[in-house]
C-alpha cells in the first residue's frame, strides 16, 4: 500500500511540474505574441505619422488665385492627392482605384480652369499640380 502511495505522489509530482512548465511555454509565447503585435502597430503609427508629415507640408504651400472657384479646385485636389498618397503607402488597391477615377475629372476640370486664367495664374497652377503629380510618383 505504502509503495502504491508513494507511487501515485510521485507521478503527481511529475505531472504537475510538467503542467507547469508548459504553461510558462503557452506564457511566454503570449508575451512574445504581443510583444510582436504592439512593435507593428508602432511602426505603422510611425509611417502613418511620417506620411501626414508629408501632405502637410503639401498642404503649407497651397497657392491662392485671384478667383474663388480655382481656390476651392486647388484646396480640392490637394486632398484628393493627400488621399491618393496615403491609399498607395497602406496599399489600398480599391481606394487606389477609386480615387484613379477621380483624376481623369480633375484633369478635365484643370484643363477647363487653365483656359479662363490669367497667364500669371495659369503659370502658377500648372506648376504647382506638377509639383503635387510629382510628389505622388514618388
Amino acid at each position: 500500500m505504502k509503495k502504491l502511495f508513494l507511487a501515485a505522489a510521485v507521478l503527481g509530482v511529475v505531472s504537475l511540474s510538467s503542467c507547469k512548465s508548459e504553461k510558462e511555454k503557452v506564457d511566454a509565447k503570449v508575451e512574445s505574441t504581443q510583444e510582436n503585435v504592439a512593435n507593428t502597430v508602432e511602426e505603422q503609427v510611425e509611417a502613418g505619422k511620417e506620411t501626414m508629415d508629408k501632405v502637410a507640408d503639401v498642404a503649407k504651400d497651397l497657392p491662392t488665385f485671384s478667383d474663388p472657384k480655382i481656390t476651392e479646385f486647388v484646396g480640392k485636389y490637394n486632398k484628393w492627392a493627400a488621399d491618393m498618397k496615403l491609399a498607395a503607402t497602406a496599399g489600398d488597391a480599391n481606394k487606389l482605384a477609386e480615387l484613379t477615377k477621380q483624376s481623369v475629372d480633375f484633369q478635365k476640370e484643370l484643363q477647363g480652369f487653365t483656359q479662363t486664367l490669367k497667364p500669371e495664374d495659369a503659370k502658377k497652377l500648372q506648376d504647382w499640380t506638377a509639383e503635387i503629380q510629382k510628389q505622388l510618383n514618388k
